[in-house]
């Protein structure tokens, strides 16, 4: 026997169960974070920025996430941010449990390092707190004060590691235009260096402009350390003056210096690993945004003076996917003169 069920009714059971389903698809988010724990991952010690914005997510931005998940900071340091980065790519788990605070070198090494397992590219980007845009110092004992001053004296530059931006910086502006920049590699994180500076082992090193405005704040109010030259794709805002890397050179330097300088723009920026759904990540960036205008949050970063410059996850990924696709031609010449850069120290 067949049973006729009225078109009418059929409309609106379809309605209804498209109806529950929406409702179903609102709560989804909140019902999988409710009760849960979010890490937030970075690759350095909780001594520097990387910690410092951590723990400013880790308290205001819980709220906004739907279902209020616990945030927790989790420190896995090594090998310039890259233990971290192969972890969150390749490991971590893919469901919106882990946010990972990535290492700002992350185009950089994505373009630049054949050995890395990841691609910046693939990261799904929630926001970014600041940029780390950053500036080479002298100490006060230096008495370095501008470029034209290296060109006149060897003088030494504190890094962790020969292949990050604070070594490459520097030795282009040697084949550029005669400075005398001598890298002093092997330095356990930017506290060490700064000790280092202050014992008079170094004669200066690149820092973020959070670090020097924040960390180092009493030190550059007193004079004790000079910003000289800027680490960045264009001249800093507080620092007009000081000359940006990205303004010497020839086409080809002009296209590997604007691949160091993009960890200035990454800066201090939350992202999950690919394969997160969808509507998770638009639910952390909206909480992203919910966050920043936050009084709270404003409170926080006021009394702590704390640099912010955001950036939305979305105009942070288009940044992203410009310079990973530069030319093959471009990159192709770019990575033979980082390559010899390499081999020359």
């Amino acid at each position: 026997m067949r049973l006729s069920i009225p078109f009418r009714q059929v409309v609106a059971a379809c309605l209804g169960f498209v109806g529950a389903a929406s409702v179903a698809q609102a709560q989804s988010v909140e019902s999988f974070y409710k009760g849960k724990d979010i890490r937030i991952l970075i690759g350095a010690g909780v001594g520097g920025t990387y910690g410092l914005y951590a723990q400013l997510a880790a308290r205001r931005l819980r709220k906004h996430i739907p279902g209020q998940p616990n945030l927790i900071m989790q420190s896995m340091p090594g090998a310039g941010g890259n233990v971290g980065l192969n972890y969150s790519y390749n490991v971590a788990p893919k469901d919106g449990t882990l946010m990972h605070l990535v290492h700002a070198e992350v185009v950089f090494e994505t373009l630049l390092n054949p050995k890395i397992k990841f691609n910046a590219r693939n990261y799904q980007y929630i926001g970014r707190f600041a940029d780390a845009d950053a500036v080479g110092v002298a100490t006060k004992k230096s008495a370095v004060r501008s470029l034209e001053d290296v060109k006149k004296k060897v003088m030494t530059m504190g890094v962790t590691g020969k292949a990050n931006v604070f070594a490459l910086g520097p030795l282009m502006l040697n084949r550029l235009i005669g400075t005398k920049f001598k890298i002093i590699a092997g330095y356990k994180g930017s506290s060490g260096i700064r000790i280092a500076m202050k014992r008079g082992e170094l004669d200066g090193a690149g820092f973020s402009v959070a670090s020097v405005q924040v960390v180092q704040a009493d030190e550059l109010k007193n004079g004790d350390i000079v910003p000289f030259f800027a680490i960045a794709s264009k001249r800093i805002k507080d620092y007009p003056n000081l000359p940006a890397i990205t303004e010497f050179g020839g086409d080809k330097e002009k296209t590997l210096l604007e691949i160091y300088s993009s960890a200035g723009t990454i800066g201090r920026a939350l992202a999950f690993p690919p394969g997160v759904q969808k509507d998770r990540v638009d639910a952390l960036r909206a909480a992203f945004e919910k966050m920043l205008a936050d009084p709270e949050f404003h409170a926080d970063v006021k009394k702590a003076n704390i640099p912010i410059a955001p950036m939305s996850g979305q105009e942070l990924a288009t940044y992203v996917d410009r310079i990973v696709g530069t030319p093959v031609a471009q990159l192709a010449q770019a990575r033979k003169l980082h390559n010899e850069l390499l081999a020359g120290q």
